[in-house]
């Protein structure tokens, strides 16, 4: 899979050299070349912000867009002068919008998922400044691989953080944060991105996943498991698969695109939590944050650490 290991930004603002009318303009402009052709329009204001952080991953792209309040539209006119379909997923962060596509109207606030289809005409009211994680795929790659077919594709419709699209949201709200920080990592949690993305959709519309997207939702839980007890030392790929009722070799298979299988992930997620102690206690001693990252032994955690980061547990203290 292609990855990107860069993450493009454009921010739009008004000001003193720049009235709100002539930073909506601009906008609009970025809205329609970051994801399909769309009519833009404002609501009153005498100010305006908005940016857009934009990565693609093969046939997955994944923005953070927020900005002040505003209504999108998605008309037939504008569809009939390109030819992009794309199945979207977004992903409140913050603020309070309603999303209207096929006679359905969506209350969408944080802690949710919501899909719609660029091949028909949708209308987006935007009611407070916002944020939203943006997740877009070619409508072909899921009809050509997953057997997606566009009516089951439930629009406008809000699923939450307990159903299976939420906690597919959940992870593409974790690539999102990670590229931020660290665009490499997010590259590699992004590979199966599409999988996943496909099994939300399949679980939403009430169909059983196929076996690839079945390992895709699987490995979510797995994943979820594995974040919320890495810190413990006697965690392994046993007690893994025993935590989420499954056999080791189930286990193996959901892993199978992650080179070195559960366990390097779940070594990463352990480096991950002792970079986030070194850089916030820095009063903790380095034995403290070997144990509270999950490590038996000191000696392990400092061979893990540099096996991942490249440097000593001490020296990134440093840098951190």
């Amino acid at each position: 899979m292609e990855r990107s290991e860069a993450v493009d930004r454009i921010e739009v603002r008004s000001g003193p050299e720049q009235s709100a009318a002539e930073a909506f303009e601009r906008w609009e402009a970025h809205v329609s070349d970051a994801y399909v052709p769309l009519a833009v329009s404002p609501k009153p204001t005498d100010r305006f912000v908005g940016y857009i952080e934009h990565a693609r991953y093969g046939d997955l792209d994944l923005t953070v867009a927020g900005s002040s309040t505003q209504f999108i539209r998605r008309t037939d006119r504008l569809i009939a002068q390109a030819n992009d379909e794309y199945l979207i997923a977004s992903i409140p962060l913050s603020g309070h919008a309603r999303l209207q596509q096929d006679g359905r109207v969506a209350d969408v606030r944080p802690g949710s998922i919501v899909f719609y289809d660029t091949t028909r005409p949708y209308q987006w009211d935007l009611q407070q400044e916002w944020e939203q994680v943006v997740v877009q795929v070619p409508l072909s790659r899921l009809r050509d691989h997953y057997g997606v077919s566009d009516p089951e594709v439930p629009t406008a419709t809000v699923f939450s953080g307990g159903t299976a699209p939420g906690i597919v949201a959940q992870f593409f709200r974790g690539v999102a944060g990670l590229q931020r920080t660290d665009p490499a990592g997010a590259a590699l949690l992004a590979e199966p991105g599409v999988d996943l993305l496909a099994a939300a959709v399949i679980a939403a519309s009430g169909r059983t996943p196929h076996d690839q997207s079945a390992d895709a939702l699987n490995r979510q839980r797995v994943l979820a498991f594995m974040r919320s007890n890495c810190a413990d030392p006697d965690l392994g790929v046993d007690r893994i698969a025993e935590g989420c009722r499954m056999s080791r070799r189930t286990l193996y298979r959901v892993f199978g695109e992650f080179e070195g299988g559960p366990g390097t992930v779940l070594r990463r997620m352990r480096i991950e939590r002792a970079c986030d102690l070194l850089r916030n206690a820095p009063q903790l001693p380095l034995s403290a944050v070997a144990k509270a990252s999950g490590f038996l032994t000191e000696r392990s955690f400092y061979r893990s650490f540099r096996l991942e980061m490249g440097t000593t547990p001490g020296a990134f203290r440093t840098l951190a």
